[in-house]
């Protein structure tokens, strides 16, 4: 027998165990095949450490028709990184979307985490998390949260960036499957374990991570594996943000002409913010200027839990029948504190300019003003997100030239937030400043008010400086010491905000497939199928910020809930019966986040309120009561039968092999919405049980939108082997992905005009109606196999894509038409009020097309000891953009898409001999906008974005014995930070927060 440790040439078994399904994630174990091979003309590949891991997936990615990528993982709790997300943002044209430094979701070519679709062993999977750092919220989208699920229990991810008919529809980007392991893929008894110990220099502290792995093979004909994942410890982030940025546009005229267009116009609707003048400044050239809504400071800390397990069955009674029980759990459990000092300039018509300078775009970029609102905020969040899937399959050779596969599956993806609490303390007529330039101290602001000149200066730092003069009327003149007395005197403070929140998702699929597959002849097979599969989703949420409602005359009174704390007595709102700071309370800020030595803001003067104080003193208040927002409530239904016809061919043209697919897959959907009834809802939005409502135990029933269509999904594959070496692609297929979930949704949201917020907007949900995104794409690529596990490889795609957009009109309601919309307008004439209504309708196809480039070698060409060094890249770069109007200037403008990055690229440079390995990985992905704001219209700020991110890793192990190996890996070296921007014409800086490097010293053994 020989033994070959790195060749990817391949001999006819290795092929047909490829194309069988055996290195790749098919249905099921594959029967053994009656053709004999003798011992001595068997061809073992070991998959040995990370370069055998490479050489695996490359020689899948030979074997392939369509474009594929493969991440083999040599053994159980030894995949080749921290995370699932993390090991696929190596993959060529993959880049992560990151929560608190941790792969959240992935997007494939350029294109948002919605379009991705997630398989888990064969079956749809859904997966919603809450978020860890200021990113973003619970998952509501079909993106799938990767970070639910601990690397280690999965042994293989398969990513199809082409789509054949056989694939499970849903995937304009590419199919993701992630593989679990199963006992057939190793001899008898077989253990496994990886302990570690992680320290992250953010939070400075210790915890464990450990999976374990029992496997038994009888033969086989029968085993059982079980595996589990363990990791505890503490996720922080900290650094700073603006809550945007809004323009000051005192000139402002009801129905006047925007600026682009010889107005004087910078919003579409009457400004929330306003400067007053002062001295030099008035009215005229302060018209124009932007200024941060919320500058902060801000860390958040969760300590969060993440558990993991499989136990996988395999039996084979025959030679000819498998079948497979897989059973998968996953949890995520976070407690998070959150704690934010900063000033409130947004929605604020009376503050004062007191010393500002501004920059050549007209951001003041660094400013003093007295009048203004500190708030330290408290919050404390609990979440726990949990996964459960049960799948069963079977392979059933009928003879030698008729296969059948089956999959049966359930899965549960819920997500629980059973308290989002926040506490404020506010410091009111403050005098406050910050800088965004690092040549100006915002203490010599403070220390110079009464509006003399306007300064020049520069946006040249995304981490502020901060001076707050709390309590305190301009014209004071402190020092650091002084500054810090009174940021942390109590008697300056009273509580502000009381905030109670929760949420709860439950979602649930199903699927039953049958696929079969008849050998015509050693050319051609038919591959047929029919499938079924459901997904169900509902959401509830919770909060405290409803109105008192009059039931007899269904309308609305006083402060909402939330804010009704600061009319109880002073006594009792007083800041020094709940204040501590962030030293006392064991919480450093500053260990990773870059703070200005200028900042008068730290660990130390950071006064914050007391959790636990306030929660004693409020919890039994009728305003901290979370009631249902009937007006968020959904469910959905989606019910899909599938069925696909495929022909698998292999020929010789001019002595050379051509090998494809071409098929059809049939999608027949029916989209089942349903909202609450508002007409059983008093207008409050929170109170159930008006009219017919009474008559339902919950206090109201369901409206009902039902919606049906179909698909067929042609596609075309082929590969040919040009050269022994050289081998070249060709897909076409259609393709689609249906829109998130909340845009099925049929709900409404409505902002109804006030005296504070003039604005009279409704935003309507879409509902099952909506057609899903479409796509026809082409794919031409060409791979060289130069040498021995080596490729150079490039490949270009094209994809027209139809779309989704917002599209706006202006309307005079009726009043029956605001009371089936329940809307409570109180005495306000209904004729008067003129309504923004928008909704999400589909557009037209627009192209989009990128390129990528891979290249991968072992440098055994070298001398030692460099002969076992190698080398793994790959660049992507995507061009596509979208025509989408300016809100406030009436404009087209030609944006990147959300979430597409122009250029990625991935390196990786590994030595591997018998006793060691190391290896440093690098990812880069350049900037990109994240979603196109239009909905802020008196703030006039349009699109935010991340800045470019890139990554360092490094891994090493050193082999003890055989059989045990010690570890460390050190992730994100460089301490890259993560910089969002807001405002496509001007990007200012929107959040700064570092989540710090992260070490593991770990053991890893099998038995």
């Amino acid at each position: 027998m020989t033994t070959s440790t790195h060749n990817f040439k391949l001999s006819k078994l290795m092929t047909n165990l490829i194309l069988s399904g055996a290195l790749t994630s098919g249905l099921a174990y594959a029967a053994p095949q009656d053709e004999a091979v003798a011992d001595d003309q068997l061809e073992v590949i070991e998959v040995k450490g990370f370069r055998g891991s490479i050489n695996a997936a490359l020689m899948s990615k030979r074997e392939a028709v369509g474009t594929r990528e493969t991440i083999i993982a040599e053994d159980i709790g030894k995949f080749p990184d921290l995370n699932v997300a993390d090991s696929l943002s190596r993959v060529p044209g993959i880049s992560i979307e990151e929560d608190a430094g941790e792969g959240r979701q992935i997007t494939i070519r350029g294109l948002g985490s919605r379009y991705v679709k997630t398989t888990i062993n064969g079956m749809e999977s859904a997966s919603a998390g809450a978020a860890t750092d200021a990113a973003g919220g619970s998952n509501t989208s079909r993106a799938f949260d990767f970070n639910v699920f601990a690397s280690e229990l999965f042994t293989q991810i398969d990513i199809n960036k082409t789509v054949s008919a056989e694939l499970e529809d849903g995937g304009i980007s590419g199919n993701v499957n992630l593989q679990t392991a199963r006992p057939f893929q190793y001899d008898g008894f077989k253990g496994a374990y990886n302990v570690n110990a992680r320290y992250s220099d953010v939070d400075e502290d210790v915890s464990p991570r450990a999976s374990f792995m029992l496997s038994n093979n009888w033969d086989n004909k029968f085993g059982v594996l079980a595996s589990i994942a363990y990791s505890d410890g503490t996720v922080q982030s900290e650094g700073s943000s603006t809550g945007r940025w809004t323009v000051n546009n005192p000139s402002f005229v009801e129905d006047g002409l925007p600026v682009g267009q010889g107005g004087s116009n910078y919003l579409t609707v009457a400004p929330k913010t306003l400067l007053m003048p002062n001295g030099n400044y008035t009215n005229e050239n302060l018209d124009g200027l932007y200024l941060p809504r919320i500058p902060r400071y801000s860390l958040y800390s969760k300590q969060q839990k993440r558990l993991g397990a499989t136990i996988a069955f395999q039996y084979a009674p025959t030679d000819d029948l498998s079948f497979n029980l897989d059973v998968l759990h996953a949890s995520l459990d976070n407690d998070s504190e959150e704690y934010h000092y900063e000033v409130l300039l947004r929605d604020q018509k009376d503050i004062v300019p007191e010393n500002i300078y501004v920059d050549a775009n007209n951001t003041i970029v660094a400013g003093a003003y007295s009048n203004s609102i500190i708030r330290s905020e408290t919050r404390r969040d609990s979440s726990e997100s949990t996964f459960d899937q049960v799948s069963f399959t079977g392979n059933w050779f009928i003879n030698d030239r008729f296969k059948m596969n089956f999959l049966i599956g359930q899965g549960k993806s819920d997500l629980d937030i059973p308290n989002m609490t926040t506490f404020a303390l506010d410091s009111n007529q403050s005098t406050v400043a910050y800088s965004f330039d690092s040549n100006i101290d915002p203490l010599s602001l403070i220390n110079n008010p009464g509006g003399q000149a306007i300064g020049s200066g520069e946006l040249n730092t995304n981490m502020p400086s901060f001076a707050f003069a709390a309590g305190q009327p301009p014209g004071g003149n402190y020092s650091k010491d002084e500054i810090a007395s009174v940021m942390t005197d109590p008697s300056n403070y009273t509580a502000g905000l009381v905030r109670n929140r929760s949420q709860t998702i439950e979602s649930e699929n199903k699927t039953i497939r049958v696929d079969f597959t008849y050998e015509i002849n050693d050319e051609y097979t038919v591959k047929f199928g029919v499938g079924q599969r459901s997904f169900e989703t509902e959401q509830h949420y919770n909060l405290n910020n409803w109105k008192d409602i009059n039931k007899e005359t269904n309308k609305t009174s006083g402060a909402i809930a939330e804010e009704r704390v600061i009319s109880l007595d002073a006594a009792q709102i007083d800041g020094s019966l709940f204040n501590t700071t962030l030293d006392k309370q064991g919480v450093s800020f500053g260990n990773n986040a870059s703070i200005p030595g200028s900042s008068t803001l730290n660990s130390s003067t950071w006064l914050a309120p007391d959790y636990n104080a306030m929660y004693n003193a409020f919890a039994g208040a009728n305003f901290f009561q979370a009631k249902e927002d009937f007006r968020r409530t959904y469910y959905i239904k989606e019910e899909v039968a599938t069925a696909f016809v495929q022909l698998d061919f292999r020929n010789y043209i001019f002595d050379k092999e051509l090998r494809g697919n071409i098929g059809v897959r049939y999608v027949d959907n029916k989209n089942t919405s349903r909202i609450v009834n508002l007409d059983h809802i008093y207008k409050d939005g929170f109170t159930a049980g008006r009219g017919d409502g009474a008559n339902y135990a919950a206090g109201y029933g369901w409206r009902e939108s039902v919606s049906e269509g179909d698909e067929w999904l042609p596609s075309l594959n082929l590969a040919y082997d040009i050269t022994e070496d050289l081998v070249g692609r060709f897909s076409y297929s259609h393709a689609i992905t249906r829109p998130k979930l909340s845009d099925l949704r049929s709900s409404i949201s409505i902002n109804t005009p006030s005296i504070d917020d003039p604005s009279a907007t409704i935003k309507m949900g879409a509902g099952p109606s909506l057609k899903p995104y479409k796509a026809k794409q082409y794919d031409v690529g060409l791979e060289w196999y130069f040498a021995e596990e080596s490729l150079l490889a490039t490949s270009l795609f094209y994809k027209n894509i139809s779309g989704l957009t917002k599209a706006s009109s202006e309307q005079v309601l009726s009043q029956a038409d605001l009371d089936r919309l329940g809307i409570d307008l109180g005495d306000t004439d209904p004729s008067t009020v003129t309504w923004q209504v928008s909704q999400l309708v589909n557009t037209d196809a627009e192209g989009m097309w990128g390129a990528e480039f891979i290249y991968q070698q072992p440098f055994t060409f070298l001398p030692e000891p460099f002969n076992a060094l190698g080398l793994q890249t790959n660049y992507t770069y995507i061009d596509y953009t979208r025509d989408i109007e300016d809100p406030f200037y009436g404009t087209q403008l030609n944006l990147v898409e959300e979430e597409t990055s122009k250029n990625t690229y991935n390196i990786t440079l590994y030595y591997q001999v018998d006793d060691w390995s190391a290896r440093f990985s690098y990812n880069y992905r350049s900037g990109y906008n994240k979603q196109y704001l239009d909905e802020y219209k008196d703030e006039s700020t349009f699109v935010r974005g991340y800045d470019a991110k890139a990554k360092l890793n490094f891994s090493a192990r050193y082999k003890l014995t055989d059989k045990m190996s010690v570890s460390f890996e050190a992730v994100n070296l460089t301490d890259e930070k993560q910089d969002m921007w807001n405002d496509i014409y001007t990007p200012r800086p929107y959040e700064n927060l570092s989540s710090g490097r992260q070490f593991l010293v770990g053991l890893r053994g099998t038995f």
